[in-house]
């Protein structure tokens, strides 16, 4: 089984966030490189509001693998409660109880504002709520 994420890593200058795009499986790896490169990017651009699109990865692994690895959010270096995190995902390749049993578990945790979306344009407006 190929375990290789593709990240695009990028600040959106027009909506004032940083987009990480990723394809390929989820993995505890991928997830934990996808949000410190996040991070560095967000400390370049002086931007705390962060769109990770997985609407191209698939999900392969117990969902509570995915409990670990997202359930303590503040435990990545440099990510505050100033920070504002929204996810997309594509209900086919990620299933729907799966998002928001993982939104139940960060929402329900001493973590940054965090949601989860199925379509980009409401994820976007979410981030730039308040702001």
């Amino acid at each position: 089984m190929d375990t290789n994420v593709d990240l695009n890593i990028y600040h959106d200058k027009q909506n004032g966030i940083i987009v990480t795009e990723a394809t390929g499986p989820l993995t505890t790896e991928s997830v934990r490189n996808g949000i410190e490169n996040a991070l560095i990017c967000s400390r370049e651009h002086t931007c705390e509001l962060l769109l990770f699109d997985l609407r191209k990865c698939t999900v392969e692994r117990p969902i509570l693998e995915g409990f670990i690895d997202i359930h303590d959010l503040m435990r990545f270096e440099g990510l505050t409660f100033r920070h504002k995190l929204a996810i997309i995902y594509n209900p086919v390749l990620y299933p729907e109880d799966r998002a928001r049993f993982i939104e139940n578990v960060v929402v329900n945790r001493p973590n940054p504002p965090f949601r989860m979306f199925r379509e980009k344009k409401e994820a976007i407006a979410w981030l730039k709520e308040f702001v």
